[in-house]
């Protein structure tokens, strides 16, 4: 499995409607608010990069009031 963190920014007042839009997605493990420069921090996990691709593409990317993405690709100790 590979991981991700997210850090999430959203149009003003979305914030709340957004994280649990984003709890919603397949994949996505925990969404939580944020005070600072990003809005949210969302945790996801997929088999492949690809499938990681299209989760932040085709599903976070989109939901209403989303408004940028920063992916952290995690690494995993042996």
């Amino acid at each position: 499995m590979i991981s991700a963190l997210v850090l999430v920014n959203t149009d003003l007042d979305s914030q709340e409607k957004v994280k649990e839009s984003l709890k919603q997605i397949e994949g996505v493990e925990e969404a939580h608010a944020l005070y600072g420069v990003y809005d949210l921090i969302v945790k996801i996990k997929a088999n492949s990069i690809d499938k990681l691709k299209e989760i932040n593409k085709l599903h976070i990317k989109q939901v209403a009031g989303v408004t940028s993405l920063l992916t952290l690709m995690l690494v995993e100790d042996s």
